[in-house]
């Protein structure tokens, strides 16, 4: 247990943190998941101006609260290595992730899920008197599991994708415990579905090589993600470094993008949200419409992240992979299942530096023996290429311990983005 309280109170309050935090994100990801599957069936114009909209909305709420900055997933990694936010800031995260992606901004609701939950395990942290950090890790733990309807990867994102490179194996437990809860939680309200469920038929030649082709352009692609993340996150340079100018800009970006979804996509919203929804478009499409789809969702999340909108970038970054992976099998007459479940895996593992999160995704998805065999030697290969490169801005190297390595200058503590 850790030190500052007793064992006692200690356990009381990580199932306390566990059962709230888990039945708070699953309702808030929920509701606004429904609210998004009205939105793509709502009227042309809404669609085009209402993800503009939600970026106003958005940063006048974030500025609300000591102009707290865009970070989601991060916050939770910047919490977990020191950093102190303050109530306020956690709730503009949270009602700013809600008005960005509620209103069909290119993120998903992973983001909103994990800083409620961290948020959560925060107060538990100081209800408790903890100085440790196993309360966050149980809170992030069940906004991921209630996220991405998945208990075991869930929990291993919690302790891998605050460090580049390891994970701490000594939060494990109490990281499945928020994520098993967390998924338990959202089961208990739309049932025990895998949204990302796939039949994976038998594996042959052809598609093991394909998948190897494609954990090398999956590779590529994260380095380009990574590089395209960074950089939207920078902003527009030192001439428009306000964020007027970034919330400009994006707003008419996306007003530009929106016009193109409606009139090049067979008037489907394919732009709104994290990219679920276009998943049932691009199953009919050719080769070309496969391309221009990937180009759109690539630039719209880019868009949203100059603007900052708050968000996730997991779900995106997994269309992106399964597009790829489909659009591969499309053209060289491939297992189209296959490569196309191979392909988020890459991504998700390659864009995040999470691999074995990853993997264990891909298990649950799959519940393929093959499958997983394959993945195994795709994300490795995935790895190495991408080069160790990251969307997220807040990773620490290595994880704490013996093994740990010197502490390098991204170590420190970063400013509010």
């Amino acid at each position: 247990m850790e030190r500052g309280s007793g064992p006692l109170r200690q356990v009381i309050a990580a199932v306390v943190v566990a059962g709230a935090s888990a039945f708070a994100c699953a309702g808030a990801v929920w509701g606004l998941e429904r609210l998004l599957a009205r939105l793509f069936t709502g009227p042309a114009a809404l669609t085009v101006a209402l993800p503009a909209l939600g970026l106003l909305v958005n940063t006048a709420i974030r500025y609300s609260a000591q102009r707290s900055g865009p970070s989601s997933v991060d916050a939770y990694i910047d919490v977990l290595h020191g950093r102190r936010y303050t109530d306020s800031q956690y709730a503009a995260r949270g009602a700013g992730a809600a008005a960005s992606v509620g209103t069909g901004a290119a993120l998903d609701l992973v983001g909103l899920g994990v800083v409620i939950g961290t948020w959560f395990g925060d107060l538990g942290r100081r209800w408790s008197r903890s100085t440790g950090s196993h309360l966050l890790v149980v809170g992030a733990g069940a906004g991921f599991g209630a996220a991405l309807h998945s208990p075991l990867a869930g929990g291993l994102l919690a302790i891998e994708i605050p460090y580049r490179q390891g994970l701490a194996w000594n939060r494990l437990h109490v990281a499945l415990l928020g994520s098993g809860a967390g998924y338990l939680a959202r089961a208990s309200i739309d049932g025990f579905a895998l949204p990302w469920s796939t039949e994976v038929s038998v594996v042959g030649v052809r598609d093991v090589l394909l998948a190897l082709g494609l954990a090398l352009v999956a590779g590529i692609a994260s380095r380009i993600v990574s590089l395209l993340s960074r950089r939207a996150e920078t902003g527009l340079g030192p001439v428009f470094s306000r964020e007027r100018h970034h919330l400009l800009t994006a707003a008419v970006l996306l007003v530009g993008i929106g016009l193109v979804a409606r009139f090049g996509f067979d008037g489907q919203p394919v732009h709104l949200g994290p990219g679920t929804s276009s998943l049932a478009w691009a199953a009919t499409a050719s080769g070309a419409g496969l391309c221009a789809l990937l180009a759109l969702r690539a630039a719209v999340s880019g868009v949203a992240v100059l603007g900052r909108a708050v968000g996730g970038l997991l779900v995106p970054l997994m269309v992106l992979g399964w597009v790829s992976g489909r659009l591969l099998g499309q053209v060289f007459d491939g297992n189209v299942a296959l490569l196309s479940i191979i392909g988020a895996t890459t991504l998700l593992g390659a864009g995040y530096r999470v691999p074995l999160a990853a993997l264990v995704w891909l298990a649950e998805s799959t519940h393929s023996v093959p499958a997983v065999a394959l993945g195994c030697v795709v994300v490795l290969i995935t790895q190495f290429v991408g080069g160790g490169r990251s969307v997220s801005t807040a990773q620490r190297p290595y994880p704490p311990g013996p093994t740990a390595r010197p502490a390098v200058a991204s170590d420190t503590p970063r400013p509010d983005a």
